[in-house]
């Protein structure tokens, strides 16, 4: 068998090898292993160019040969580098400078007439040391990838580069075959590391290939586990987000209810004597209407007193079901629901509820409305916070005798917003005092919780709201209640 005939046995070889890489790996969809299999294709063309000098020119042999086994061996050393992650910058420069200078050089001497043997002492010189590339990337893919690819990878480079030594060193001592075609013990050696090296190279490009894609999907696995547990935390965390949520309204609800109920004590005497009176005039109207029938002097007369008197009974009775409808609501126990209402009327339903309270301390009430309010709430929580403003008023005004008390309620509506004003000139506050006026539990009064200011801010929060204050000691205290209008809550 002669050398020419190997060269093309060795292009076959490497031409199934990287073919079967191709298609075995294809599933991947990688460009590492296109890279790879292309360049082994590249490397097998270049055999079966430098296997036909007789057939094709010897200077298209040296030139197209030398060419594309350079392309093909610089394509796998660039596969490796990428296994793990894109070859540096710097070493592409600086390897594809290096075959640029190796075939600048051959080229030269092949076409300055130099001998064939120089060309050739070039060829192998060259490549024992750039095989030892494979050598070098074994030991770095060995400390992250499957040794025994990496294994098998840095020995190909090792028979390589020794094969291709010792043919360089046999033609520079003049035992080696100086024809690229000679059947001389050198180059069988270097054809026989070649098919070693070879299927050494391909099976540990495979096996560093698989073991490098089952590593990514057992992480990809472990990803998906950690996603999948933080969104069933996430889940987890929303349900009892939801849960602290409604078991907030429930306790601003409660709250509420027990607030009234603490504060009601003069309002309750209050509203004890409103209702009084009208009861008292029905009791005293009847009587009449008792004592007219039973004169029974003029029918018509007394007719026309008694449907007179069933008027004013009507009025009153009318009267004492206002007030005790303003109770109930004050009472309610609704779950925060919210409906259309005009903050105008539920203000002057609550101002109802403490002018009596207010007229035996001697404070004025006076109120300002720019026309209705709209706006979209809960009542009960509404009147809550109104109710505690108003509260607060009165009894900053009792702290501060001896002057005129006056309190005065005004309200307008701006684009999007209604804005509700209680201004008092009682006592004030201290600066001290202003940085826990919204406190939980932080009272400057004997008698107080310290949660109604808290309670009221958190309810306009709820509403969307503002709830603001602007005091001075000595001058008296404003509140500013700022609430998204009826247009405005629907159409967020």
């Amino acid at each position: 068998m002669n050398v020419q005939t190997i060269f093309w046995m060795d292009a076959f070889l490497y031409l199934m090898l990287h073919a079967a890489i191709w298609y075995g790996l294809a599933r991947f969809r990688s460009p590492v292993v296109v890279l790879w299999s292309a360049s082994g294709i590249f490397s097998a063309l270049g055999l079966c160019v430098l296997g036909s000098r007789g057939w094709l020119s010897t200077d298209v042999v040296v030139v197209a040969g030398q060419f594309l086994m350079a392309a093909g061996n610089w394509g796998r050393q660039v596969a490796l580098r990428s296994l793990s992650a894109a070859a540096s910058p710097l070493w592409l420069w600086s390897s594809g400078a290096a075959n640029i200078v190796f075939l600048a050089t051959s080229y030269g001497l092949h076409f300055s007439g130099s001998p064939e043997g120089t060309v050739m002492l070039v060829f192998y010189a060259f490549y024992t040391f750039n095989c030892l590339e494979y050598f070098f990337a074994g030991q770095r893919i060995a400390l992250t990838h499957d040794k025994k690819g990496a294994d098998s990878v840095m020995w190909a480079g090792l028979i390589l580069s020794l094969t291709l030594g010792i043919k360089t060193v046999a033609m520079l001592v003049g035992v080696g075959g100086a024809d690229l075609y000679a059947a001389s013990w050198d180059h069988l050696l270097v054809f026989a590391g070649q098919f070693v090296a070879l299927v050494m190279l391909c099976v540990g490009f495979m096996q560093i290939f698989i073991d490098q894609n089952h590593r990514r999907q057992i992480a990809m696995g472990q990803q998906l586990a950690r996603e999948q547990e933080r969104a069933a935390m996430a889940l987890q965390h929303s349900d009892a987000l939801s849960v602290l949520l409604a078991e907030r309204e429930e306790i601003i609800r409660r709250l509420t209810l027990s607030n009234k109920s603490a504060g009601m004590g003069a309002l309750v005497a209050s509203m004890a004597h409103e209702l009084n009176q009208p009861l008292t005039t029905i009791v005293l109207k009847t009587e009449l209407i008792e004592s007219h029938l039973r004169r029974n002097r003029d029918p018509q007369a007394a007719l026309a007193e008694v449907h007179k008197l069933a008027d004013l009974i009507r009025q009153d009775t009318r009267h004492a079901a206002a007030i005790i409808r303003t109770l109930r609501s004050m009472f309610a126990t609704g779950k925060g629901e919210y409906a259309r209402l005009d903050l105008s009327q539920l203000v002057q339903d609550m101002v109802n509820m403490v002018s009596a309270h207010a007229k035996r301390c001697d404070i004025e009430l006076d109120m300002d409305f720019q026309g209705p309010l709209p706006l979209t709430g809960d009542a009960t929580q509404l009147q809550q916070v109104v109710l505690n403003l108003l509260n607060n008023a009165i009894e900053a005004l009792l702290e501060k005798p001896g002057q005129p008390s006056r309190i005065v309620i005004s309200g307008q509506a701006r684009p999007g917003w209604v804005e509700l004003r209680i201004a008092d000139n009682g006592c004030g506050m201290e600066d001290d005092e202003k940085e826990d006026v919204f406190a939980l539990f932080k009272t400057s009064k004997s008698k107080g919780m310290g949660v109604g200011l808290w309670l009221s801010q958190s309810i306009v929060a709820t509403h969307a709201g503002r709830l603001s204050f602007e005091s001075e000691a000595g001058q008296g205290t404003v509140f500013l209640l700022a609430l998204p209008s009826h247009e405005y809550v629907l159409g967020n």
